[in-house]
């Protein structure tokens, strides 16, 4: 069989960059500017939920950008909480992305991986936000970058995955997929990819079973070692 996995590819947002604070650091913004009696992590909980069903709404018809998917979904949720705000409120979330961090585990553990496997990133972004990403990963400089933008494609629709393998030169055999949404991590299951659910929350597992689950990247290193081990 050889060296297993040759690559490790993976998801942007909540996995590997610590997007969901800043998010609510928007949110926050926002029931300000309204004066909204609405907490602001609840408004960005209400807020993802539309954006989720949004996304997945847009996979499988034509091609609409992510900014488009966040305006819908916040007009979504300004009239759920009966808010006279406006789609171009998402302005309070992009204006902030370049605060957007890697997670403390995520630049070691990376550049550890690196060492043993090719490394592929993948985000349901445009491309200049996922850009604005990568550029904090202190010089670490991934094998792949790859957007919904670029592909014309978002996940969970099996084109976005199978693209990133085509640009790749992989096969699905080849790669074990991390994400930390459940949802991203099925859609790569019923591409055939060996899978990580990356479960920094330590949340309910809904659905699928993936074939690994860890907490920290660190411990998917720990994953690539022994499969490479095995391998030799």
């Amino acid at each position: 069989m050889g060296k297993w996995p040759k690559a490790i590819f993976y998801d942007s947002k909540n996995t590997l960059f610590d997007w969901s604070t800043v998010w609510v650091k928007a949110s926050s913004l926002i029931v300000e500017r309204y004066k909204a009696d609405l907490d602001a992590a609840k408004f960005k909980e209400t807020w993802h939920k539309f954006l989720i069903a949004e996304n997945h709404r847009i996979a499988f018809s034509e091609y609409k950008d992510f900014t488009y998917a966040l305006r819908q979904s916040l007009d979504c949720t300004f009239k759920y909480y009966n808010i006279p705000g406006s789609p171009d409120d998402v302005q309070f979330m992009l204006d902030l992305w370049d605060e957007v961090e890697p997670f403390p585990d995520v630049v070691p553990a990376l550049k550890r991986q690196k060492e043993m496997v090719k490394i592929l990133i993948f985000s349901n972004v445009e491309t200049r936000y996922l850009e604005m990403m990568v550029s904090k990963l202190d010089g670490f400089e991934p094998d792949f970058v790859g957007t919904m933008e670029m592909a014309r494609a978002c996940k969970p629709s099996p084109r976005a995955y199978y693209w990133v393998l085509k640009k790749t030169s992989l096969d699905v055999k080849d790669v074990l997929y991390c994400a930390r949404p459940q949802w991203d991590v099925q859609g790569a299951i019923a591409c055939g990819m060996v899978t990580v659910w990356l479960n920094r929350a330590g949340e309910d597992l809904d659905g699928v079973e993936p074939d690994y689950e860890v907490r920290d990247l660190h411990e998917l290193t720990d994953i690539v070692e022994a499969n490479i081990r095995l391998g030799k």
